[in-house]
């Protein structure tokens, strides 16, 4: 569902950290959540690179990832730690409620307002990186070239070694080198809000994740997001050329080659110089029904989709699941009895 990993993310909120580098906070029981350190600018320093569970009224402490759980932290004088001596901060979400974070919806949008106009299909410098929002066959345009251009630093889901402060995330991206560097030749005029710049750093820190769903809409393709099924992607590599949509590593990603926004633009398209050949006509043909797919069922970068049938069927029985749980641990509570 990402580049790299298989997690989707939600900001539960930010807390503060006092002089002496404590905190105190509470979050959501029964929520699988881990932490980051920011600095000033809301940059990631260090992440949590798996996460902890807490009970509904459970208290714990930390006492650093890789100490003895059953152990206490050392003693650290005689004064108590700044942060216990204040209630628990709140969580109170990131530019609104917790949410599943999307790529689309997320940032895509502060492309669009300032990047995508140089930045686009047919530009000159849409040729060294094309930031625009074009859906491709799983991720989007702008997604896939961050990515595999490398103007991203992220860890994905691995290596397993543990990784030093600042060595991924926002402080050792390019992109926001640039972004953050008012002189950056051809970039004097780019200004962006304190908040798109805060969406764009984020969604790094969270280890620039594409989709906000596990669910898909299309279970019979190979990634689970594209609307042409395998007859139809067969037959556009017949046309074009090209091996499209066949499974590859990241590394020899050879970027987006069909745009179902925008299908006369496709890259794969680009090969026919002759817009009367009928196989010109055929490949763009198919593009096309992908696009008309797309607006009849939309994925999960889409507004109004849907998940598949098994897919709804897994999250009905997960709802069911919890609500039965709910009921039991509300019997504890009140000192009755329920049965299954």
């Amino acid at each position: 569902m990402n580049w790299h990993s298989l997690e989707n993310k939600r900001i539960l909120g930010i807390v503060p950290i006092e002089e002496d580098g404590s905190a105190h906070f509470s979050v959501p029981a029964d929520t699988f959540v881990f932490f980051q350190l920011l600095d000033e600018n809301g940059m990631m320093i260090q992440s949590m690179r798996s996460g902890t569970v807490l009970q509904s009224g459970e208290r714990t402490g930390c006492v650093g990832c890789h100490e003895n759980r059953l152990s206490s932290p050392p003693p650290i004088g005689t004064e108590t730690p700044l942060a216990l001596m204040r209630p628990p901060s709140r969580l109170d979400g990131w530019h609104g409620p917790p949410r599943p974070f999307g790529f689309t919806a997320e940032v895509q949008p502060v492309l669009d307002r300032h990047c995508v106009e140089c930045h686009d299909y047919g530009k000159e410098a849409g040729r060294k990186l094309n930031l625009a929002g074009d859906r491709t066959l799983c991720f989007n345009t702008a997604y896939q070239e961050l990515w595999r251009k490398g103007y991203v630093r992220c860890v994905g889901g691995g290596p397993a070694p543990v990784q030093q402060a600042y060595s991924w995330g926002s402080h050792a991206s390019p992109l926001i080198q640039v972004l953050r560097n008012p002189k950056f030749p051809g970039h004097e005029t780019v200004k962006l809000s304190d908040e798109e710049l805060d969406r764009i750093i984020t969604w790094i820190d969270l280890n620039a994740v594409y989709y906000a769903y596990y669910a898909c809409a299309y279970p019979d393709s190979l990634t689970g997001r594209s609307p042409l099924d395998g007859a139809q992607l067969g037959r556009l590599s017949q046309l074009t050329g090209l091996d499209i949509g066949r499974a590859r590593n990241h590394g020899d990603n050879p970027g987006p080659q069909v745009s179902f926004d925008r299908p006369p633009l496709s890259p794969c398209l680009m090969r026919f110089t002759d817009k009367n050949d009928p196989a010109y006509k055929e490949a763009l043909a198919i593009i096309e029904a992908g696009k008309a797919m797309l607006a009849k069922r939309p994925r999960a970068d889409m507004p109004g989709f849907v998940p598949c049938e098994k897919d709804l069927s897994r999250e009905q029985k997960y709802a069911a699941r919890r609500q039965a749980e709910l009921r039991s641990r509300k019997a504890i509570h009140d000192g009755a009895k329920v049965y299954d």
